[in-house]
């Protein structure tokens, strides 16, 4: 398991950081705490006990008597909360970044493209998150949550075997598994207008989070689907539980009935490269909107969070500053942490909330600054409860039977990848699982060629009692949210057939971060729908 190392600990270069230790610590370094003062330490401690934050402290003369005893570890770095992502399709993450052949006006557009998303996407994601060799879905899960980790964020939205959740790296907000924790649930289609009482009304009235995408696009038919959650004498199906995705179609004036709910979710880049728009997220901030951040999906979105915060500072500089940098910072710590009624657990660092911390190297700058213009391999270190799962090397002791080193923009790191209890990934190692994906995206058309095949092969074996019937109804294959009819081994069988063989191509795995991909911005700036702003300042 990882920890930080102490002081005097022999080890390589680098600053003093994370492993298997003890139960008590102290983190030396710039805190910049986002709390409700907005409290930033300049030289100050963080104190960790087990998985919980004890105590924070401008200087160690404030430091508890238990903590003051203990030899600091000294980051040589910022510490920030962990980041939060609400909105991120994570089995969609192995896969390239999408050219996107033309604008698109709404949702619907796009996702009934048979020519070029169904190939470029919608198969390819269905043949290796479904496929019968189970190890392509352990490499999509294991992919996926690293990808997430190495941009900072400590919590995100569940990746599911249909029936169950990975329980991974990160905290998971619909299976977050702690008591008194809100357990977030939600819905990705749009509803029909006949069933916005049955399929969001009673939804909300679980009293719990609810995510929804709402409005996603630019035109009249976008909007509608706001306009549908007006149940006239019965009110809005909107309320505190409701936590609204993209809200593109929304106008000016809509904000203000959308100040009842949680909050949104802005996906700025990928509104831009499908939609060549983005919500009108000034209009929301005049209304009283809370907004958080989402990169919603590797086809057309940021490969992490650090790089969707640079599109919104972007963005906010268009607008004239209407948010600066701080604000920046809290749409992906303490603001998405409220929306989820987690923010007594996490999104801040306070005595009392978990140990989820982002550190980054260096102290110099101004910090909230210094996080919106991060790259990955400016990280120190990301910790969740209180156990560091990446540090750089040098600063975590290493354990090669639970541990991986890794690279990320030529800085080694340590990955500790000892599993929890629950749905695990049967030992699959980040190199192993980049290996398998890499294979299966380079030889995307044999393995669609034989899906089919392959899949019915198993029905028969259950059909004839040569596997355990119970196979053919159960839920099977990791959930991809955007293909909501293909739950069970039966319906992949039944469907296999809608994959045009023709039209598949070879693919490949993108890098886990942006550093490491040289030519992603410029494939960025090549979008046929990005507006100038963003092309000349990307």
């Amino acid at each position: 398991m990882g920890r930080f190392l102490q002081d005097g600990e022999e080890q390589p270069r680098g600053p003093q950081l994370l492993a298997e230790g003890p139960e008590r610590m102290v983190l030396a370094g710039r805190v910049v705490t986002l709390d409700g003062a907005s409290t930033v330490h300049r030289a100050g401690f963080v104190c960790i006990e087990d998985e919980t934050i004890a105590a924070v402290a401008g200087d160690a003369a404030q430091l508890p008597a238990e903590f003051g005893k203990l030899k600091p570890i000294r980051t040589q770095g910022t510490i920030y909360p962990g980041l939060i992502e609400l909105h991120n399709h994570l089995p969609y993450n192995m896969l390239p970044l999408w050219d996107v052949p033309q604008r698109y006006s709404n949702r619907m557009q796009w996702r009934n493209d048979y020519a070029r998303y169904a190939p470029e996407i919608r198969w390819p994601a269905k043949v290796l998150g479904s496929n019968p060799d189970l190890d392509y879905q352990r490499a999509i899960a294991r992919y996926v949550e690293c990808r997430a980790l190495f941009g900072g964020t400590t919590t995100a939205r569940g990746l599911s075997r249909r029936d169950e959740f990975y329980r991974g790296l990160t905290r998971n907000v619909e299976d977050p598994d702690e008591e008194g924790w809100p357990v977030a649930h939600g819905r990705t289609d749009d509803a029909r207008p006949d069933r916005i009482r049955e399929d969001i009304l009673e939804k909300l009235r679980q009293g719990r989070p609810f995510f929804y995408h709402l409005a996603e696009g630019t035109d009249d038919e976008a909007r509608q689907r706001f306009l549908d959650l007006d149940l006239g004498k019965d009110g809005w199906a909107i309320d505190r539980n409701l936590i609204a995705i993209h809200c593109t179609g929304l106008h000016p004036a809509d904000f203000g009935q959308l100040s009842a709910a949680a909050g949104m979710v802005w996906s700025p880049l990928s509104n831009f490269l499908l939609y060549g728009r983005t919500a009108r997220v000034e209009a929301a901030l005049k209304e009283g909107v809370r907004i958080a951040l989402g990169s919603d999906w590797s086809p057309s979105g940021s490969r992490n969070l650090l790089g969707e915060l640079k599109v919104a500072r972007i963005v906010d500089e268009e607008l004239g500053g209407v948010f600066g940098y701080e604000a920046l910072v809290r749409m992906v710590t303490s603001t998405p942490a409220a929306m989820l009624g987690w923010d007594a657990f996490v999104g801040s660092i306070e005595k009392g909330k978990r140990a989820d911390l982002l550190i980054l190297a260096g102290d110099s700058d101004d910090p909230y600054a210094q996080l919106v213009s991060a790259a990955e391999n400016q990280i120190v270190a990301v910790v969740v409860d209180g156990r560091p799962r990446l540090g750089r090397r040098g600063s975590m002791h290493f354990s090669p039977d639970q541990q991986e080193t890794v690279r990320i923009g030529g800085q080694p790191y340590t990955l500790d990848l000892a599993e929890p209890s629950g749905p695990t990934l049967n030992g699959m190692t980040l190199s192993s699982a980049v290996a398998k994906l890499s294979y299966g995206l380079a030889n995307m058309p044999e393995l669609a060629r034989d899906y089919a095949a392959e899949t019915c092969f198993l029905v028969r074996l259950a059909e004839r009692g040569q596997l355990p019937r119970n196979l053919l109804d159960a839920p099977w294959g990791i959930a991809m949210e955007l293909e909501p009819d293909l739950g069970t081994l039966r319906d992949n069988c039944d469907r296999a057939s809608e994959i045009d063989q023709t039209l598949i191509r070879r693919l490949v795995l993108p890098p886990l971060t942006e550093v490491d991909d040289p030519s992603y911005r410029a494939r960025i700036r090549a979008n046929v729908n990005l507006p100038a702003f963003l092309r000349g300042r990307l």
